[in-house]
């Protein structure tokens, strides 16, 4: 089987779409695409299964021995051989693996040997003539009805051309013809409605089993990871998987977000083209808006008529015409709606169950990653400002940094206390937000700004010296002249120091802090650069040199 990748991309992450796909194929034996499978073939014939039939043969064979007015013993024992080759036949065919038509070798000759066991007895009624229910028994259990439906035509006429030798009348071969044709008929039709009731059974139990099994895997898998994207694209390809019905290709499935009005396609799943980025107005999916409005899972077909003109495009280059949408709610608010759409048949309410099924397990797996990626965000943010903290700044410094150089600045606001008690904490707050954004604004792309408590922020630049960092301070200064608070321009010391590879991020962080403090004593708004740090290890060896 084939198994098909979609590959979900984002600004953060790139999932492959595989997973739960190869697990199905290999437990359901088909295509990766497919996560199910209905079949109301015959199942194979197992040698055990053979031994009923054989006895009631053989039984019926001598009891024949004991019937008065045999009139032909050589066609008698013709019969018993023709009877031994079907057994051999019937337990020998299955295990060649032959189609089932060739496995009809064994029921017609065992007709055969009916006929001349109807001839050595003159052809006359004897109470054998109900042995022909065995070989139609027989293919109505374990063939095709085409193939039933022959052998019962080939019983009739051995019937009727035993009862013509055996000159019986014309009429009652007629009728014996007539009542065992139809007799014969409805036991393959009984058999073969049996057949498909009792496969329609077993494989719904089945159905069942393996979509409880997969959806157990689904929240092992969704709550396996704490990112928010990744769970989404993970609901996304499962949805578009289980939500197909048995033997078609997977369907397309998408997650769409809304805000302020506009629904906007934030992950897909799909085997031919792409909506991912698409946007609308809520009101032109009115279908997903019934969804949004009323937080209830919904489906049915598209009306062209009833669309905007942006999904009705979308949707005709797509040529998609059914859909299922299922909102997805996270601690009491709508987070998006789970999608999942069909080409060529609606989808129907089992199929809309799975997802709302996902849609469940997805919801815990958000509220999870979504807590987990406040809380983080938490323990590495300034809550006032949404810089990064101490721990913030040392991660982020740790994930980028390389063997290069490092400016780093540490600025202290020189009146925040004054603030404080003169106007209260939140003209305090007011002043600090007020120096942060003069901050932030004169860094280039990539610096790490970060709030080190009270009334102390410190600034990281990769691959820049001391020198650059003067530039970086003295437009500081400049800002802050510009700003006003209260009808005062802020006043901020600014101490820098340069990091060398060989340093680490905290020692760069101390120097620039005691530069930091001689500013402020010679006077504040202004800066002071460090003197350049000596390393130990590097000295030795410029001096082994």
């Amino acid at each position: 089987g084939r198994v098909h990748v979609r590959v979900f991309r984002s600004k953060n992450t790139t999932v492959h779409a595989t997973d739960i796909c190869h697990q199905t194929a290999a437990e359901s034996g088909s295509s990766g695409h497919n996560l199910g499978y209905r079949h109301h073939a015959p199942r194979p014939m197992r040698q055990r299964w053979l031994v009923p039939f054989a006895s009631v043969a053989l039984v019926a064979q001598l009891s024949a021995v004991t019937l008065p007015g045999t009139r032909s013993m050589a066609a008698f024992w013709a019969s018993c051989g023709v009877l031994a080759v079907v057994i051999g036949l019937a337990a020998v065919l299955p295990r060649l693996r032959a189609p089932t038509w060739v496995a009809l070798v064994a029921p017609c000759g065992y007709l055969l040997a009916l006929a001349l066991l109807f001839g050595s007895q003159g052809g006359v009624s004897t109470g054998l003539e109900a042995l022909v229910l065995l070989p139609i028994v027989w293919v109505a259990l374990y063939h095709q009805p085409r193939e039933s439906a022959a052998l019962v035509l080939a019983a009739v006429c051995m019937l009727a051309v035993t009862s013509w030798l055996g000159h019986v009348a014309l009429e009652v071969i007629v009728r014996r013809a007539g009542l065992w044709g139809l007799t014969g008929a409805m036991v393959v039709l009984g058999a073969h409605n049996l057949r498909r009731w009792l496969g329609d059974a077993i494989d719904e139990r089945e159905e069942a089993l393996r979509q409880a099994n997969v959806l157990g895997d689904v929240a092992r898998e969704l709550n396996s990871t704490l990112d928010p994207e990744r769970v989404v694209a993970i609901a996304v390809r499962l949805a578009a998987e289980i939500a197909s019905p048995p033997g078609l290709r997977a369907r397309r499935a998408n997650y769409c977000r809304i805000s302020d009005g506009v629904v906007r396609v934030d992950a897909e799943f799909d085997e031919n083209g792409e909506w991912l980025g698409s946007t609308w107005p809520l009101p032109d999916h009115p279908l997903l808006a019934h969804a949004v409005r009323h937080r209830v899972a919904t489906s049915g077909a598209l009306d062209p008529g009833e669309l905007g003109p942006a999904v009705r495009s979308l949707a005709r280059d797509q040529g998609v015409g059914h859909g299922g949408w299922v909102p997805v709610i996270v601690d009491g608010e709508l987070h998006g709606v789970l999608a999942v759409a069909s080409r060529n048949r609606p989808v129907s309410d089992r199929e809309l169950s799975r997802c709302v099924a996902i849609v469940r397990i997805m919801e815990l797996a958000l509220s999870n990653a979504l807590a987990h990626q406040h809380i983080q965000r938490e323990a590495l943010t300034d809550s006032l400002t949404s810089l990064a903290n101490r721990r913030g700044m040392a991660r982020l410094v740790s994930e980028r940094r390389g063997r290069q150089p490092l400016a780093v600045l540490v600025i202290d606001v020189d009146q925040l206390k004054e603030v404080n008690d003169r106007h209260g904490h939140a003209a305090g707050d007011e002043l600090l937000l007020l120096v942060a954004e003069a901050i932030g604004s004169v860094l280039r792309t990539g610096a790490v700004v970060a709030r080190l408590g009270g009334d102390e922020f410190a600034c990281v630049v990769f691959d820049a010296d001391e020198h650059a960092g003067a530039r970086i301070a003295r437009r500081m200064l400049a800002e802050a002249l510009d700003a006003c608070h209260r009808g005062r321009a802020p006043r901020v010391s600014i101490g820098v120091a340069c990091a060398e590879p060989g340093e680490s991020l905290d020692d760069g962080i101390q120097r620039a802090d005691a530069a930091m403090y001689e500013a402020k004593r010679a006077g504040g708004m202004r800066y002071q650069i460090a003197p350049p740090q000596s390393i130990p290890g590097l000295a030795r060896g410029e001096a082994a040199a």
